[in-house]
């Protein structure tokens, strides 16, 4: 018998202002696809869109935010998933979650650490590598 793992792409924006990363606390949580109670804007890509289409599309769902650009910074496979990171420090528009998420921040690098087991190691160690920059 032969096991096929479907591997989802997924594309996060690290929007960085001020020297602080916005966070996104999720309505449900744990949710079947994630533990983590936080998570940065983006999401699943869509069949037929690049990773970074579906970070400008997933963005514009979930926070209702036009980023100006976004910089590919990382990207890493994890629990079939394969997640392209962005980040972005210009953009148009002020925060409007969805029904997704039920709160967010604007995080310090030092704030991060509290939010460290609740964000995952994946993000938490790719958002510290881009405040540092």
């Amino acid at each position: 018998m032969i096991i096929k793992i479907k591997k989802d792409i997924v594309s996060k924006v690290l929007f960085i202002r001020e020297g602080k990363v916005l966070i996104l606390k999720r309505a449900q949580v744990p949710s079947l696809r994630s533990p983590w109670t936080w998570d940065l804007p983006g999401g699943h890509v869509e069949p037929g869109e690049t990773p970074e289409e579906g970070a400008y599309r997933e963005v514009m769902e979930e926070i209702n935010i036009t980023p100006d650009a976004v910089s590919k910074i990382h990207e890493e496979s994890n629990a079939g998933k394969h997640t392209h990171f962005y980040v972005c420090e210009s953009w148009e528009g002020d925060v409007v979650l969805s029904h997704e998420h039920k709160s967010y921040k604007w995080a310090t690098p030092q704030e991060m650490e509290e939010y460290k087991l609740r964000i995952g190691k994946m993000y938490y160690e790719v958002i510290m590598r881009a405040m540092k920059t």
